[in-house]
This record gives structure tokens, sequence and C-alpha cells, in this order.
């Protein structure tokens, strides 16, 4: 039995790689065995060829044309020899008998032909099913490997987002509108001081966590970003469970379909609570300084007054007469009259609520410049105000104050002698936004101007050109008010010879609901814009 294992018969495919000489004298050979097997068995002599058929046709398929074109013509020559004709010699003469092995062989080698391309094309075809399914199989398997390997970076790609993200205080959110549902990384629940998964993923249920008077504001922002697809950015606060308040910065952008509509908004969110408290200290500090600039404009304003009266009551010692008495008791009334006049154009500004009232921008421009008036008379700087209309508007009066006090003593220190300052006052609209009408209050100096550079880091915090005397929070301050008030300020300047100068114009909205306790959450851009020339 092993030995008969062993033992094993050569295959088609391999047959068919064999000499031509070789596979005819394998056909001759079967051609032999079915003649022999057709005179062995007495009944099928009567039908030569019905083993001789077969045997031509399974030559053909196994070894090929060579084996069956002999072994058909070796039937023939052997029927006629054994079985028609009982002499060894060819059947010459007898037409039937040569027709009918004819015949014979013609069909017998047509068949075969046949029968052998039928089975090539099979095996052709099943072979190339054959290569489809490994081709198949073979891209299946890279496609798994692929997805696999992919499957692989993007864990890769995702933790070294959550460690970068960690690292820098951030944390991921992503809103499927769709489904109406937000992922949260757990960041985001540390942010708010709970632990991760502390709630679900409604999104109402976050905006239980934003203050109070940040939560409309926030859910209209919301409703926006989802019919607009506009990219959002908002600052807001949030309160811990301990009552503890915090600022967040959160910033997105939206995916939409081909038809347009937004399917899912992906973000990120900071704390920038330390942040913020370090610019409303920030704030504090140069609204100080401006404070003392400003005590120091008054008490120089008042000194010379002062003084006046104290030479009046001296020389109101050594009248002769009481008419010269009384006259020079007049003047030094006159100059109380005016101490008293910067007092109380002082006090009115500064002694306000918490909350925005009606007031007319030139009352304040003009107590403004009544402040400065002895620095622009010591200067030689000639002072024009222009209104052209005006209307009142909602403001803080004495922030609205510190903007123009800014930007006046910036006014100042830029002009040499003998300079000139402008200042216009006309109704107008918000550039950005032309359905919001308001009062647009513009300075012009004839200063040395600013140079490009200058011009656009103007509004930077800690940035001046004054480095003996300037801290570089001025105009950042009065970007900072004035986006408080939900305005903006833009700035041009020149350096022209002749025609230098600079020029800041200042837009403050009307309307009782103008000011802003969170300028950083407007929808429009309010960073102040800046443009040079020359």
């Amino acid at each position: 039995m092993r030995r008969m294992n062993r033992l094993r018969f050569p295959s088609a495919v391999a047959i068919e790689k064999w000499p031509g000489p070789v596979r005819g004298v394998l056909g001759c050979v079967a051609a032999c065995l079915a003649v022999s097997l057709t005179y062995a068995i007495q009944p099928l002599r009567a039908f030569p060829l019905l083993l001789a058929f077969p045997t031509v046709v399974l030559t053909c398929w196994f070894l090929g044309m060579w084996g069956g074109v002999a072994c058909a013509a070796a039937d023939a020559i052997l029927v006629d020899s054994f079985l028609t004709k009982a002499e060894f010699r060819f059947s010459i003469g007898n037409a039937r008998e040569g027709l009918r092995l004819t015949i014979f062989l013609l069909v017998s080698i047509l068949l075969g032909w046949t029968i052998r391309r039928l089975a090539q094309q099979r095996s052709q075809l099943a072979t190339q099913q054959l290569q489809q399914r490994l081709i198949l199989a073979n891209a299946e398997r890279q496609l798994a490997e692929e997805r696999a390997r992919t499957g692989d970076e993007l864990r890769d790609r995702e933790d070294l987002l959550q460690i970068a993200l960690r690292a820098n205080g951030m944390g991921l959110w992503v809103w499927d509108v769709k489904q109406g549902t937000v992922h949260r990384s757990d960041e985001m629940f540390r942010m708010l001081g709970r632990e991760p998964g502390a709630f679900g993923n409604d999104p109402k249920l976050w905006l239980e966590c934003v203050h109070p008077e940040d939560r409309a504001g926030l859910a209209v922002e919301f409703d926006r970003i989802r019919l607009s697809g506009a990219d959002y950015h908002r600052q807001y606060r949030v309160i811990w469970p301990d009552g503890q308040v915090h600022w967040v910065e959160s910033q997105g952008k939206c995916q939409t379909d081909s038809d347009g509509k937004v399917t899912r908004i992906a973000g990120v969110m900071a704390d920038i609570t330390h942040r913020k408290l370090a610019e409303e200290a920030m704030l504090r500090a140069e609204k100080l300084a401006v404070a003392g600039k400003l005590a120091a404009s008054v008490a120089h304003e008042i000194n010379n007054p002062l003084a006046a009266v104290a030479n009046l009551l001296y020389l109101i010692t050594l009248a002769e007469t009481v008419e010269t008495a009384h006259a020079r008791a007049n003047d030094a009334l006159d100059e109380l009259m005016r101490v008293s006049l910067i007092t109380t154009q002082t006090l009115k500004f500064h002694r306000q609520t918490g909350a925005p009232k009606q007031t007319r921008l030139s009352e304040v421009v003009e107590s403004v410049v009544a402040l400065f008036r002895g620095k622009l008379q010591a200067a030689q700087i000639a002072v024009e105000v222009r209104i052209e209309g005006e209307s009142p508007v909602a403001c803080m009066a004495g922030e609205t104050q510190q903007i123009f006090a800014n930007l006046v003593s910036n006014a100042i220190e830029a002009m040499s002698r003998k300079g000139r300052l402008v200042i216009r006052l006309r109704p107008s609209v918000n550039w950005r936004n032309r359905a919001t009408q308001g009062m647009r209050v513009t300075f012009f100096d004839s200063g040395a101007g600013m140079d490009r550079t200058t011009m656009r880091r103007v509004f930077e915090p800690f940035f001046t050109t004054k480095a003996e005397t300037g801290t570089g929070l001025g105009m950042w301050v009065v970007a900072q008010l004035v986006e408080r008030h939900n305005g903006h300020v833009r700035g041009w300047s020149t350096q022209r010879d002749g025609r230098s100068g600079t020029a800041f114009s200042v837009f403050l909205p009307m309307g009782s609901s103008s000011l802003n306790s969170e300028p950083a959450e407007k929808e429009t851009e309010v960073a102040p814009v800046v443009e040079a020339s020359g």
C-alpha cells in the first residue's frame, strides 16, 4: 500500500509537455488496446468502431492532437486489418469501407479536437476564476491589513492629540447636528470641575453649567452657526460645583453635506481664567495710570487760578480803597469759579454707576480738552472741535473720557510745538454692519506719523515706542474699552513730508444695550483694524 501510494501518475498538464512523437506512440498504444479489446470480445466485432471512437476522443483530451491523430490512424489501420478484412492488408478498392474509415478519422479527430478545445477553455476559465479569487482574497487581505494599520495610526494620532490637548489645557468637542449629540473629551469635563462623563451627550446639559448671564447668548450663537455654517469663536463663563466662576474660550469649524447643510461642528475649548485675570489686572493698572495723568492735568489746571487767587488776596490786603478791594475780590471769585468748573467737569464723568447712560460725546470731548488745555497751550497746539450733528449714545461716561484722554494725550506727545489737533464728531454707521447706527469721533493730529510696522502693532499690549516713559498699554486699553461698548477703533497714519500725521476713528453704537461686559463674545470681528500709508 505504501508503494502504491508513492506511485504517482503524471497529470494531463505534465503529459502535454512531453515530445509529440512520444505522445503519438502513446496514442498508437491506446488504439492497439481498444482494437484488441474489441477483437477479444466476440459481440463487439459487429461494431468495430465502438471502442475506437471514444478512445480517439479521450486520447485527444489527454495526449493532445499528436496522440489523437496517431490513435485515429492506428485505429483505422487495425480495424481495417483485423476486423473488416480477413487478410493483413489495406482495404483498397472497397469504397464503402474506405469512406467509412475516412469519416471515422475525420469525425473522431474533429470531435476529439472540439472536446479538447472545450476542455482547455474550461480549464482556462477555471484558472481565471481561481486567479480572480486569489486577487480578491489578496485584495481583501491587503484591505484588512490597511484597515488594521490605519486603525493603529488613528489610535496613535488620537493618543498624541489627546496628549497635546491635555498638555495645553484644551479639550476637544464634536457636535453631531443630525443626531443632536455632542462628544466631549475628558479634559472638557475637568474644565467644569467635574469628573469625565459626569453628564450625557445632550447639548442642553452643557448650557446648565454656563453662567446665567452668558447662557442665552451662547444658545443664540449655536443656532446661528448651525444655520449659517460660519466659524465659531466665543468666550464665556462657566460655574463650578463649588460656585467658582471660570472663563473658557471655545472655537470650531462646521462640516457640511452636498446640500450645504451643517452636519457636524468640531472644535476645541480652553480655560482662559488666568489670562482674563491678567488682562483685568493690566486694565486696572492702566486705568490708574490714566487717572494719574488726568489728576496731573486737573492739578495743573487748578494750580494757575489758585495762584491767581492767592495773588489777588494779597493785593486786597494792600488795597488803598474799598473799590479797588472789591474789584480784586471779584477777580478772585472769577478764578475760583474757574476752579469749580474744572472740578465739576471732572466729577461729572467719574460719579457713575455700573450701568451705561445716555451721554453726549461732545460734552466728554470738551471736558477732555479742558483737562489738557494747559499742555495744549504750553505746546502751542491749536485745537479745533467740529460737531456735525449729534445724538446721545449709551455708554460709560468715565470709560469714554478715558478713551478720548488717551488719544488726546498721545496726539500731544506725537506733535512738536505749533501743531494742530482736529476732533470731529458726526453720526455714522458701523463699517462692519451698516445696520448699526452710532456716533463716530475722529482725532486728527499733525504729528510725525507712524510707519506700517508700528501701526500694525499699535493695539498690542506692552508695545510702545516710548521706551523710557511708556507702558505699552494705552492704546490696548483704548481697544479694550471700545470693544466693551461693542464699538470699534481704526487708525491711519502717514509720514509724507509736509503732510505727516495720524488719525484714529472711534465708533460707539447707540442704544441702551450697547455695553457688553464680555467684548470677545460678539459675533462680528472686534479686533481693531489699523491702516498706514506713506
